[in-house]
């Protein structure tokens, strides 16, 4: 089934030290045929893949991204305003953009299924909002 990648669950996928790396892994792989990434999490990636693992990681990342292993999705416009109305609901979990993006999208899209390794901020997004949290 279709799932949105937060940024957590496609860093660890990359990452094999990462305690999240084998569930991670895993579900890419289970799920290989149906993986949405939020357009918003792509540089968040970028940057903790280039600070922890190195350049062949980004390109690694990269591939994927040319090759349609993951379908990307952008922020509609109406999103950005979304992003703002779920860090004023939630100011408590001090969400930011890419978290309340990736909630934004799901919402556009009509797809709950999110795969993160976040929860912490997505537990009470997930009970709130009624989305499924992966793996």
């Amino acid at each position: 089934m279709t799932a949105l990648l937060d940024a957590g669950i496609l860093y660890a996928s990359y990452d094999r030290r990462d305690t999240w790396h084998e569930r991670a892994a895993a579900f890419i792989r289970t799920e290989d045929e149906s993986l949405i990434v939020p357009a918003p999490v792509i540089p968040e990636v970028d940057h903790i893949l280039r600070k922890r693992i190195g350049r062949k990681a980004q390109l690694d990342l990269y591939r994927g991204l040319a090759s349609g292993h993951y379908f990307v999705v952008e922020l509609p416009v109406e999103g950005y305003r979304r992003v703002e109305e779920l860090n004023r609901q939630f100011a408590d979990l001090s969400l930011g953009f890419v978290d309340a993006a990736v909630v934004a999208i799901s919402e556009a899209i009509g797809l709950p299924r999110i795969a993160t390794t976040d929860r912490r901020h997505f537990t009470p997004l997930a009970a709130a909002l009624g989305l499924e949290l992966l793996p």
